[in-house]
């Protein structure tokens, strides 16, 4: 067991480094995936493919009880207190919790098939796709299970393999189904990758040394208890998250068709899945590091700005060059026919940006075990926020569900900056909110330049606009940050 964080500007480089690494991987292999179904199924098939996947996270998140998600907190804490007996205590509890939740999370879905076939897609023919889809639900929540514990444990680099293998191989092996079997492939393709991801996760946790310790199911239940409470924070706030997704998804279909849901899970994919890399690779070390200093506001506040700074330094060139390629990149990942998905993506990637330093805040509520708080703050956003992706649907059309999405995450920001400021004194300081304007800025730009004719001149100044954003982060890196790209870069490929 180890257990101290990485402290100040390196170890969070270093620590979202690696997962950038791991994401940039996991991205390759949803490009194939995503040609591959774009080519093969075409735009209904990805919308089914969206709402199966969005159902399947909501049945999850329901079913888990935010239980892999808080025992990260507790499972760090035990790692570091050195104590074995402790240590291995936490590790058992966890794995009998989350067996049970993923038997819970079959039971929920064969239950639900027939209103969730109705609900989700029109009618009842889909209700044995969802019996099946029962399985990767139960699959998924073993999984998430396994991955808190290396999670907790801070094994950063076990946790990287799990994720680049499993997904390798869940596209080796699932991919083929739509080949051969067209829209009757989706669902064995998701339980194929569903299995992969599982087996390998086990494998590296099955290598975490605890001891075989005697534990009645009446002290499970007793130690577990505190975990479950503060997991249905997680759930809740997560579930409200799902469902809200499900909700414009089940919206679009009835009144745009599955091809609109097509092009709007597509825009989604892009922006959670490849330009969200920086964000989902600080938030898996986050948590537990903030954790560990909880209760001392200063240090908070240090970490919630140098995690925001670290985010914002390295998505400024990615901003632009997403900008300048996304035309390309979505024929690229899906088809011709997904172009019009850049009309949501265009705005929606500024949201992105914000979600940084609006993120890095709020975990801090759970961070401090303030559940109630955070659970009312996020059901409140999503409240209102819905009425706002309706009502700006029907009068923009995708492009007013990418504004919708740039609202939200500006409407989360400030909603968290106000809490955060008048309950702990934790605010963004000024070097980090202009540091968001001037990225922000680079954005602006690129999508005006962009959006001009195609002439020498543009062309020139689109590499000019690149250069400088590249150089823009590689400065502040340097001179603001005392890092030393270079070495880390050299470093991490020797390791």
């Amino acid at each position: 067991m180890n257990g101290t964080s990485a402290p100040g500007y390196k170890g969070i480089f270093k620590s979202t480094f690696l997962f950038s690494f791991v994401q940039v991987i996991n991205i390759l292999v949803k490009i194939v995936l995503n040609k591959i179904v774009a080519v093969l199924l075409g735009a209904e098939g990805v919308g089914i493919i969206g709402i199966y996947n969005s159902t399947v996270v909501l049945l999850r998140t329901g079913a888990d009880l935010g239980f892999s998600q808080s025992a990260v907190r507790d499972i760090s804490e035990a790692n570091n207190s050195n104590d074995l007996v402790g240590f291995s205590r936490k590790v058992i509890i966890v794995n009998r919790v989350i067996l049970f939740t993923s038997v819970l999370g079959i039971v929920l879905t064969i239950g639900l098939s027939p209103w969730l076939s109705q609900w989700t897609l029109g009618d009842n023919s889909y209700t044995v796709a969802y019996i099946w889809l029962a399985i990767v639900v139960g699959l998924n929540i073993l999984t998430e299970g396994q991955l808190a514990i290396l999670k907790g444990m801070r094994q950063l680099r076990a946790l990287a393999k799990a994720s680049i293998i499993g997904s390798v191989v869940g596209l080796v092996s699932g991919a083929p189904m739509y080949y051969f079997f067209g829209m009757n492939g989706i669902v064995p393709s998701l339980i194929i990758t569903a299995l992969s991801a599982l087996f390998f996760s086990n494998y590296f946790v099955k290598k975490v040394k605890y001891d075989k310790v005697d534990i009645t199911i009446t002290q499970t239940i007793k130690e577990a208890s505190p975990m479950i409470k503060m997991g249905i924070a997680f759930m809740v706030v997560a579930f409200s998250s799902n469902l809200f997704s499900l909700i414009i998804s089940a919206y679009l279909r009835s009144n745009a068709g599955l091809e609109t849901v097509g092009y709007y899970q597509a825009g989604l994919t892009i922006i959670g899945s490849y330009f969200g890399i920086v964000i989902a690779s600080m938030m898996t070390d986050y948590y537990p590091r903030i954790s560990a200093v909880n209760s001392d506001n200063v240090k908070l506040k240090q970490e919630v700005n140098t995690q925001s700074e670290v985010g914002l330094t390295l998505l400024a060139p990615i901003l632009v060059f997403f900008i300048f390629l996304s035309p390309y990149l979505i024929k690229l990942l899906y088809s011709g026919d997904f172009i019009k998905s850049i009309l949501y993506t265009d705005y929606a990637i500024f949201g992105s940006i914000i979600i940084v330093c609006s993120n890095s805040l709020d975990m801090i509520l759970l961070a401090k075990q303030k559940a109630g708080l955070f659970i009312t703050t996020s059901i409140v956003q999503r409240v209102i926020v819905i009425f706002i992706y309706i009502l700006l649907f029907n009068k923009y059309g995708l492009v007013g569900l990418g504004i919708s999405y740039f609202i939200m995450s500006l409407i989360h920001l400030l909603f968290m900056s106000v809490i955060m400021g008048k309950l702990y004194n934790i605010t963004l300081n000024i070097r980090v909110i202009m540091h968001l304007i001037i990225v922000l800025g680079w954005g602006i730009l690129s999508l005006v330049i962009r959006n001009m004719d195609n002439t020498i001149f543009i062309f020139i100044l689109k590499i000019m606009i690149s250069i400088g954003a590249l150089s823009y982060s590689y400065i502040y890196l340097q001179k603001i940050m005392g890092i030393n790209l270079g070495n880390i870069v050299s470093k991490f490929i020797k390791k």
